[in-house]
């Protein structure tokens, strides 16, 4: 599998996960996800048009969503509870 068939896969469970969580989301972050969830679907897009020959634009792209996406979970999904001290 490709560098950007497996970053691909990564933002593509990342927003997955994110779907499951959004209904206990707030209106802000649902706003958010509101625009960042078509994005995935539009740079999936451009990864199969540009085949193997993947740019430096693709590459700024998959950061740029991934840390988006990353930033969204972060607010909407409680950290770990760990052991009570």
């Amino acid at each position: 599998m490709s560098g950007f068939a497996n970053l691909m896969t990564e933002l593509k469970k990342t927003r997955d996960e994110l779907r499951l969580q959004m209904h206990l989301a707030g209106m802000e972050a649902r706003a958010t996800w509101e625009k960042l969830e078509p994005k995935v679907d539009e740079l999936e897009r451009k990864v199969n048009a540009a085949g193997d020959a993947a740019t430096h634009e693709l590459e700024v792209a998959f950061d740029t969503l991934g840390k988006a996406l990353a930033r969204l979970r972060d607010d909407i999904v409680p950290p770990p509870s760990g052991p009570r001290l």
